[in-house]
Formats: C-alpha cells, structure tokens, sequence
C-alpha cells in the first residue's frame, strides 16, 4: 500500500486521533502516491506528509516537499493586484489595457475589477488538446497570445466563467503597474514578506529543493504525469511550493496581515452579475465554501498536482493539502481535518421523512446556512430597518404556505432581496445577545437554531403552520440526533453496524440525522477495493432511509450502474431527477462520478456509469466525449468510436472535437 506514514515536519509523530488512519484509508482508495497536509490554527502550526514524493526511489513525503501549487496561485495574485491598488498604482477599474497595451480591445471594455472574480467575459480553454499540453517554455506576452483573439463570450460582468486566462492577464497587469516581471513582484511583494521561502515560479529546468514527482493514473495504475510546461499558466496556476507556505499565506489573507480591510472584505464579498446573482466568488477566493459558516477556499487540479486552501477566518483556522497525483478530490481530508480541530460537523442535515413537513426542513436549513454564515463573516446581524425585515418575515412565512424551489434559491442573491440572510443573521445575532454559542448549531443543527430563536422573549413570530412545523421536528431530532461521530462504513460490517443503529434510534422519527455523505464515502471506497456487494449495501441503505432526498436516490442509482445492475440504476436516477435535476442524477453529476471511478483504480465501472448516463441524457455531447475517452483509455475501440461519433453528430465544433477525429482517424486507418 502506498500510504505508509513519512517523517514529520516540527515535531509532530501524528495528526489530531484518527486522522492519519483516515488519511491512510482514503489514499488506498484513491490510489494516491503521496500528500502533505496541515493547518495553523490560533497561532499553532501542524504540518506532515504521507506516503511518497517520489515513489521509484522511496523518497517520503513531507511537510516540505515542494508541490505544483496549480490554482491556489489565483488568490495570491489577487492579493497582488489589490496590494498595488492599495499603493495607488493601480485602478481596479480601469480597462485592462491600461496596464496590458498589447492585449486586443474587445466589443465591450473588460476592467480589472471584472477579471478579479471571472466576469469580464474572458474564455476559458478552447482547444483543450493544444492549450493544456504545451511543451515549450513561455513568457508573459507568449502566454497572452494563447487567448488574445478570442472573442468574449458575453458582456462583462453579465456571466461568471471560470478562467485561467483571466487571472494571466492579471498577471500582465501585474507587471504594468509595477515594472516588474510577475514572479518578481510576487517574490518582493507577497512571498518573502510572508516568510514563503520555498514558493517561486515553476521551471522543469531549475533545481528545486525537495520537488515532488507527478502521477496520473492509467487503466487504474499509476504512472507518471505527462510533461508539460506550465509557464503558460503563470498568474494563474504556474507557481510551485510546500503546505506550509500555504498555510502562511492562507494565514496572512484571512487574519489581515497582508491587506487593508477594505481589501480583505472585497477579496471576500462573493462578486454580483449584472443579473443580481452572487457568483460564489469574491477576489481570488470561493466563497460560501461551507454551509452555515464562513469560509473561503481555492483549490487547484493539473498534471502532477492536486491542492487546497481552505481559511476561516472567524476561527483562526487555515488548511492546506497537496498531493503529488492529479485530478483527485482532497476535500474530504480537509472536512475530516477540520471536523477535528473544531468538534463541529462540516454539515450536518436533518432528513425529513414526513413528506408533509419536508418543506419547512428546507426553509429552516436555508435560512440558517445564510443567516449564521452571513453573521460569523460579519460579526453582526445585516443592516435593515423595520421594514425591511418585516418584509423578509413575510418571504418566509408566505414561501411555507407555498414552496417554491426557485424563489427559495432567488432570495439567496440580491435579485431576490436577500431575505435568508437577513432573517438569519438578525436571529443570529438575537442568539447570541442572549448567550447562545453559534457553533454548537453546527452539532445541534438548523431546526435547533430555530427552536431556540422562537423560545426567545422578544423573537419575531412566525406563521403558526411554521412553527407548529417546527416544534413536531425538533422532538424527534432532538431524541436522534446524537452527539458527532462518523459512522465507519467502508465495509459491509460497517454498513450493517450504521443499519442497526438507525433502526434503533430513527424508527418512527419524522426527523433524524443524514448520514447520505458518510454512505458515498463508504460506497466510493468499496466500489475502490473491488467490494461490489459492500458499495452497493451503502447506497441501498441511503435509498431506504431517505427515500425523499435526491441526493441519496442518485448515489444508489449511481453505484447500482457502476456494479452493472442498469435497470435498478437508471429507475432510481429518474426518481432522483423526479425531485430535483441538479441533484447527482444530473448529466455533470454522473460525469464527475465515472471519472472518480477512474480515479480510484475502476475505470471500467466508470464506463458503465457513463453508458447509462447517455440513456438518461441522449442529447449531453460531454457525456458522449467522456465515454469515447474511458473506453478508449480501456482498449474498447468499438465502444470509443460509436461515443465519438455521436458526439461529434451531436455538435461538431464541441471543445474536445479534435481529440476525437483524430481517434476515429487513427481507428479506421
């Protein structure tokens, strides 16, 4: 097994109790050759490697192993531009080429403002076969010319598209403004000043101390990464360095050592389209990373590397991992990591099995995920006056009388007057003036923070069918809902250990803990290690005991196809779809499923998965292009050529089409 234990950074022999078996556990799964992980956290600072750097010569990992950094260079760059903002050296908005002359003006002005959080209209990859696996080393203006005559693809600040060559033409503006190249400005302004002695711009011909190798996996076995250079990414994802300057950086970010804070609250404000929807992005960072608290998180996924920052800044709390194999989800690390530093759930849901009574679940869930969220990065209800909260009670009280998904989702953003966070917050902070700690809702849970509120002298009443609602909910989550602790379900023991405890405290309960995130992990980790029977155990168990939520209808339809029971997969991914099309049962759900199938050493499940996904989504081109490449990757010619095929019927221009042409060419050659 890959995951033996290596040396230990600053004298630390292991992590938190149990993490350095979770930890041991999820990169057998995965198949994961090495990491480094660690967090700081109230000025402490714990950091350590797993498994290899170099696997052919046995090198350890550890807390210093030098890793492709990839997208977590994007806030840093950020931090950059905002930095010389703050110096007067540069206008957030003014057009681009006020600082990048040579890049071509577009129908519309794009301001740096815009392109700081994905909103100037820039284009992500187009020819993905040729823009991702350049060989040749590149300068900045080399690495603007890849994109500069791309046309936008809408108006600026009227669509959020996640762009790598945003950020390069940050980076450019960078070296505008200040006279410097990019990685020295970087070097002089954020990375030495934070300590980050070990994080520089990536060079394949540079000796570079302590540089991991990169692994990819191949028909399930590892292999080293494809060589690329990544100059061509430079602002954007071109930097390498160790876990701990990741940490120092995430530190100097979140704890306002580095920006003003006006910087910082602009860097953090999830940025708004023209439309009036929040795009979860602020300057440089995801925001809104975690239900109910907040968070701000980036990773970064190319070959040779996986990483992730995640920072929460009311906790004093930065996490940092990078592994050494691309395209592998490390989130799970961090949310174990954190759950144990903290004592808190990362999310912890009630389900409903009352169908009645379901949607005043889903208006207490929503209202408390915006509203504390919004109070912790605040430290204060939202500003509002007495009609505007009124206002916000009425949106409450009128959607319990009439549910309705969408406008639930509008009054998240301001389109939709932001009345969950509103109402939220100012509970939020009722709470707490009467004494109330709100992270132990994290445990207690939503309905918990409801109960509470009304149970105040002074809380505003809310409609008497809601709070009936409420109080029949309570009682039954409060006698079974326990305290937190991760039920061990990688094996059919463990499946059936989960079963008898639920039968014994759920049955009868109208509400009672969602354990559908701890079943995928189970599911994924068995359906890894070859355990059909055990991954399909997990998923049925989600399927029987929460037959009303999608999330655990599309996870048992995903594995029945993944172990080649179709009929039962495809039935229980309508029901899934039936309830809610963005649930896993959606198109780029199962994609992302069926890759992590590859993943983890099965990418033939990963293909079953995939031809089960083109019968429920028969007009889905990716689909199509994501089956052509498994089957291929798997030696299934015919198989490829019919995926090609359809897909290149079905849009002939699509982004990965010359990949496949040249396939179906050197086929029939």
């Amino acid at each position: 097994m890959l995951a033996c234990a290596a040396p230990v950074h600053a004298g630390a022999n292991a992590g938190p109790a149990g993490f350095d078996q979770f930890v041991a556990a999820e990169m057998a799964a995965r198949k994961i050759p090495g990491l480094s992980i660690g967090y700081s956290m109230n000025g402490k600072t714990w950091a350590r490697g797993y498994g290899y750097a170099d696997v052919e010569n046995k090198t350890p990992a550890t807390a210093l192993s030098s890793y492709r950094m990839a997208s977590v260079t994007k806030p840093m760059t950020a931090a950059a531009v905002l930095r010389l903002a703050e110096q007067g050296k540069l206008d957030l908005d003014a057009e681009i080429q006020s600082y990048v002359p040579y890049f071509p003006r577009k129908a519309s002005a794009v301001t740096v403002r815009q392109l700081l959080g994905h909103l100037g209209g820039i284009d992500a990859y187009r020819n993905s076969a040729l823009e991702q696996h350049f060989k040749q080393h590149m300068d900045t203006r080399q690495s603007i010319a890849v994109f500069s005559q791309f046309d936008l693809i809408a108006a600026p600040g009227a669509r959020f598209r996640y762009t790598s060559y945003g950020y390069n033409l940050l980076g450019a503006a960078i070296e505008g403004a200040s006279g410097d190249s990019y990685g020295e400005h970087m070097r002089r302004s954020v990375w030495a000043p934070l300590g980050m002695v070990d994080t520089r711009l990536d060079d394949p011909l540079a000796l570079i101390p302590r540089r991991v190798r990169g692994y990819q996996l191949q028909n399930g076995q590892l292999r080293h990464s494809e060589f690329i250079d990544i100059s061509s990414r430079f602002a954007a994802g071109g930097t390498r360095g160790t876990v701990l300057d990741m940490l120092r950086f995430g530190d100097a970010v979140s704890q306002g050592k580095l920006l003003s804070p006006a910087s910082m609250a602009m860097m953090f404000e999830p940025m708004t389209t023209t439309g009036g929807d929040f795009t979860g992005y602020g300057m440089g960072w995801a925001t809104g990373v975690t239900p109910g608290r907040f968070g701000i998180a980036h990773d970064g996924v190319q070959p040779e590397t996986s990483t992730y920052l995640f920072c929460f800044p009311s906790r004093k709390l930065t996490i940092a991992v990078a592994a050494n194999l691309q395209r592998v989800d490390t989130r799970l690390l961090v949310q174990r990591l954190f759950e144990q530093l903290t004592g808190e759930a990362w999310h912890r849901r009630a389900y409903v099995a009352d169908a009645s009574l379901q949607p005043a679940s889903v208006l207490v869930q929503a209202v408390f995920d915006e509203g504390r969220a919004w109070f912790e990065r605040n430290g204060r209800a939202m500003d509002a006056d007495a009609g505007q909260l009124a206002a916000s009670l009425a949106f409450v009280n009128a959607w319990s009388a009439q549910p309705d998904p969408a406008s639930l989702q509008a009054a998240r953003h301001p389109k939709g007057g932001l009345h969950l966070a509103r109402l939220g917050s100012a509970m939020a902070a009722a709470l707490k003036a009467n004494g109330a700690r709100l992270e132990d809702y994290s445990n207690r849970g939503a309905l918990s923070f409801f109960a509470d509120y009304l149970a105040l002298p002074k809380a505003q009443r809310m409609a008497p069918s809601l709070e009936a609602a409420i109080g029949a909910l309570q009682g039954d989550w409060r006698s079974s809902a326990g305290p937190l602790r991760q039920p061990d379900v990688g094996s059919v023991a463990g499946v059936a250990a989960l079963e008898r405890q639920m039968k014994l405290r759920y049955a009868g309960k109208r509400a009672y803990p969602d354990h559908v995130a701890e079943l995928k992990l189970g599911a994924m980790h068995m359906l890894a290690g070859g355990d059909d029977a055990g991954a399909l155990a997990a998923a049925q168990l989600a399927g029987a005991w929460y037959a009303a939520d999608a999330q655990a209808l599309a996870l048992h339809g995903a594995v029945a196809m993944a172990v080649g029971q179709r009929d039962t997969g495809l039935r229980q991914l309508r029901a899934a779809l039936a309830l809610d099309p963005g649930s896993g049962a959606s198109a780029e759900a199962l994609n992302r499923f069926a890759y992590e199938l590859s993943g983890a050493g099965q990418p033939l499940r990963g293909v079953k998965v995939l031809q089960g996904a083109t019968m429920l989504y028969p007009e889905d081109v990716n689909l199509y292009d994501s089956l052509g490449e498994l089957s291929a990757a798997q030696g299934q010619g015919a198989l490829a050529l019919d995926a090609y095929r359809k897909a290149l019927e079905l849009r002939p221009d699509y982004p990965n089409a010359a990949v496949a042409r040249a396939y179906m060419e050197r086929k029939v050659q």
